[in-house]
């Protein structure tokens, strides 16, 4: 799987880093959950032959139950009408059950403030901070995750730092 690369060049608005992304991981399979259309997603699935399966309700987590794994997985306008409790669960289990390549699309302004997540709580769960978007009063920040790339290769992790080096790869615990 390709590394999610927001490095290409793009323009200001997260409509185009969204587009952006997507030409750089190219998902075979993309599940979207959010309350409101994306039409920059729809349009690109229908251009590029992608499966789209679309899951626009605040309670995702029976429909979730149904569903497999995605090469690549869009949350937005989503997190903002969950507790943090829901939200983090909902991330920890399309996280860790349906895919390797996460996008998270968040907009405080529109949570309550009792709903507000702190920047801190999606790096706390291997998120990245990619783009920052505003727009006025407005503001929307992306996030995303990949299993492949979010611990990097220590160089102290190898079996010539280890105490016993023939045990290396032999124990677990």
């Amino acid at each position: 799987m390709n590394h999610i690369d927001a490095t290409a060049p793009v323009a200001d608005s997260p409509q185009r880093h969204l587009a952006a992304i997507l030409d750089g991981q190219r998902p075979a399979t993309l599940l979207t959950l959010s309350l409101n259309p994306m039409p920059v997603v729809d349009q690109w699935c229908r251009e590029h032959g992608t499966q789209l399966t679309r899951l626009e309700t605040p309670d995702p987590f029976d429909a979730l139950a149904r569903l497999g794994r995605f090469d690549l997985v869009i949350v937005a306008d989503q997190l903002e009408y969950m507790t943090r409790d829901n939200g983090t669960e909902l991330l920890g289990l399309l996280r860790n059950l349906h895919t390797n390549a996460m996008v998270v699309l968040y907009q405080p302004q529109r949570a309550p403030d009792t709903l507000r997540w702190p920047r801190n709580d999606f790096l706390g769960m291997g998120l990245r901070r990619e783009a920052d978007f505003e727009q006025g009063e407005r503001s929307m920040t992306l996030y995303s995750y990949e299993l492949d790339t979010y611990n990097f290769r220590r160089a102290w992790n190898n079996p010539q730092y280890w105490a016993n080096p023939e045990n290396w790869g032999r124990y677990w615990w």
